[in-house]
């Protein structure tokens, strides 16, 4: 069936309601969100994505015009051009879940609803981000968000963000150009000083150093540095100490190795 041959949104009869339907001569489709009322209604295999688009900025015209949102189903951007028989082919949802090395394991991912089985079909109206700079809608972003969405969004603009959205070191930030603020670049290569006199002169492992560097308030102040150590890392600090005098004693010693066994110890981020 040609677009043309497809209702208007006008035409098309629907409810505001969640309901989850189940009739065995009609299919439904629910188009959902939080930000407004759920449109629900009969719908057909030709039925594109284009037409549900304009079926909510019909019944929303102020709040979700045309562009300004996505349709998405198993966490996909559903295209204007797939038709919702394309969509609900009964294509097993998105998984990162491995298989199983047991052999009598037969998980398998769910399917989505099947479209011939006049199961309740859902897509989710998922709102665009305005961009106030720019004076348009930004595109949808599906990608991790290890920070919340807002925090990820707005450091992943300013450039804080690698390809797999976690932050930046400070010092790449820094000569990057992306961090400029005078005092946070003192302070930085104030911290980087810290760091340095921690490990060299008190054997302190480099994640100790890091962490307490960031935590005292005089980015610079060994003192203030030992005192953080000794209170909030009693046990880590004794160790440091060992290691400082079997270091002065002549040993040759990794600062980032285990005392009692020198294996090496491999830093969990925090």
């Amino acid at each position: 069936m040609a677009d043309d041959e497809l209702p208007t949104p006008a035409e098309i009869e629907v409810e505001f309601q969640d309901l989850y339907r189940h009739d065995e001569e009609q299919a439904y489709l629910t188009l959902m969100s939080q930000e407004i009322k759920s449109i629900n209604f009969p719908c057909e295999e030709n039925y594109t994505v284009r037409l549900c688009k304009e079926l909510v900025a019909y019944h929303n015209p102020e709040t979700h015009p045309l562009g300004s949102f996505e349709l998405l189903a198993s966490n996909r951007i559903r295209s204007d051009e797939e038709t919702l028989g394309e969509i609900f082919n009964g294509t097993p949802y998105y998984t990162d879940k491995e298989p199983a090395e047991d052999p009598d394991f037969d998980w398998t991912p769910r399917k989505e609803q099947v479209f011939s089985d006049k199961q309740l079909m859902q897509l989710s109206i998922w709102k665009k981000e305005w961009d106030d700079e720019k004076k348009e809608y930004e595109p949808v972003d599906l990608s991790y968000s290890p920070y919340g969405y807002h925090e990820t969004r707005k450091w992943k603009k300013l450039g804080y963000l690698d390809e797999n959205n976690k932050l930046k070191e400070e010092g790449v930030l820094i000569a990057e150009g992306k961090i400029t603020d005078p005092e946070i670049i003192q302070n930085y290569y104030k911290k980087q000083a810290t760091i340095k006199t921690l490990r060299e002169e008190y054997a302190i492992r480099e994640k100790h150093a890091k962490e307490v560097a960031n935590e005292i308030k005089e980015k610079d102040s060994i003192e203030e540095a030992l005192d953080w150590l000794k209170f909030h890392k009693e046990r880590d600090w004794n160790e440091a100490v060992k290691k400082k005098e079997r270091i002065d004693a002549g040993e040759k010693i990794k600062i980032d190795k285990d005392v009692d066994t020198e294996d090496e110890i491999v830093d969990d981020e925090d």
